[in-house]
This record gives structure tokens, sequence and C-alpha cells, in this order.
């Protein structure tokens, strides 16, 4: 294991051909390194690429120049079927709108990743699902529906499949974006009590300050870039139109 980062992204720029022969330019230089244990938000309006920084992180999308070190490992040296395994190891997605598969119960949705699994996590998955939804507070929901179930509940059954297969870096895009007050700050609690007690790295994708200011690190990205913002100053100098 690396001794450096766990994610380390180097000068990366994505950029995309448009119809016109030119180019779209989404991230622009980004360079971003995160330990393991260490919070990090990123803060944005929407279409700054924050979603796009996301995928490049999850190993859903690729730059389009620059640099991925993943625990020390260039991901541009990683096949099509090495960066699909180190992203279902490794990574824990959780997203605004939950995502959840109708249908199925909230053991299945929180089992659903470990279908993937090898081994022991395979076998055990209905025990590991149960486990998690209880360390979620959903111990007594197992056998219901995403429907029937309040938007926090949802939230957290949405965390509970993250974190199932104890990812090394969890990426959170947005995660309290369709919750009140109260249930956002009890879903980031959720959060940071999970990479503290993992060591996993959490990137949090927010436009909200008050969320962004949990983080150990808070980064503002603005027309592809991304440069440190401290949130600890007064709010009327890190305002949220100037994100």
């Amino acid at each position: 294991m690396s001794a450096g980062p766990l994610v380390d992204l180097r000068e990366v720029a994505r950029h995309v051909p448009l119809p016109d022969g030119g180019e779209l330019r989404i991230l622009r230089g980004v360079t971003l390194s995160v330990d393991a244990g260490e919070h990090v938000a990123v803060v944005g309006r929407s279409g700054t690429g924050k979603s796009t920084l996301l995928n490049i992180l999850g190993l859903l999308d690729s730059p389009t120049s620059g640099e991925y070190l993943l625990e020390g490992v260039p991901v541009e040296r990683l096949g099509a079927r090495a960066r699909a395994r180190r992203r279902g190891d490794d990574f824990g997605f959780v997203f605004q709108q939950f995502n959840l598969l109708a249908g199925r119960t909230a053991l299945e949705n929180v089992a659903a990743p470990l279908l993937y699994a090898r081994g022991r996590q395979f076998w055990s998955r209905r025990r590991l699902a149960a486990q998690m939804l209880e360390r979620v507070g959903l111990g007594e929901r197992l056998d219901t529906m995403p429907e029937k179930l309040s938007g926090g509940e949802q939230q957290r059954v949405a965390i509970a499949r993250a974190l199932v297969r104890g990812p090394r870096v969890i990426l959170a895009d947005e995660p309290t974006g369709a919750l009140d007050v109260e249930t956002g700050r009890a879903v980031m609690d959720l959060l940071d009590d999970a990479a503290r007690r993992t060591g996993a790295a959490l990137v949090t994708i927010t436009h909200d300050l008050a969320i962004a200011a949990r983080a150990d690190r808070q980064f503002r990205l603005a027309g592809g870039v991304l440069e440190p913002i401290d949130l600890a100053v007064p709010a009327a100098v890190v305002e949220v139109g100037a994100l």
C-alpha cells in the first residue's frame, strides 16, 4: 500500500469535442489529493464540472489529460476489467436522488452490490446488509419497500448500500440536496462517522456551504478550475453567489 495520498489527481483536464470542431472544456488542470480518513468538500454552482470530477474520481470517466493515481498506481494503466473491479471494491457512491431499486426491499437494495463480491462477502450478503441497515438505524425496516420509506430513510438505505462493501473512498454527490436541514445533518453525521471508523477518504460534492464547512478541507470549482477556500472566514467573504 502506498504511503502517499489515497487518491491523487495531477493537472487533470476533461474536454468534450463539439460538432463544430471546437471543445467544451469541463475541467482545466485540476489537482487534488485526498488521504485515507480525510473529508474533502467541493462546492460550486450547477454546470461547473462537479459531477465530472466525481465521475473521474470514481473511475466512471477518464481524464483527457493529466494523471490520476489511485494508491500510487496510475489509473491509465488499469484495463477495463481491473477498473471495474477497483470501482466495485474500493468506491462507495451516494447520490442526491438515492437511486434505490424499485420493487426491492431495503435489505435487497443494500445487498445488491454484494452480488458482485467474491467469497465470504457474496455468501454472507444478506447478513452483511442487515448489519449495515442496523448501523444506520433501519434495523426494523429490512423488508420495507423504498416507496414506504421517508426521504431521510431512503438516503440512509443508499448510504448503507454505498458502505456495505467497506469502500476505501466514499463519493457523495449532493447527498443532502433532497433533505431538510435536520435530516441532512444526520446523514452527514453517518458519512463522517463511517469515514472515521474505516479510514475511508470522503469526498462530498455540494452547493451547501454549511455541509462543506464540516470537511477537513474545502475547494471551489468554477469554470473548470479547482481552488482551495477557507470556510472558517466570515460568510461574507465566501458568498454563495460567488460559487
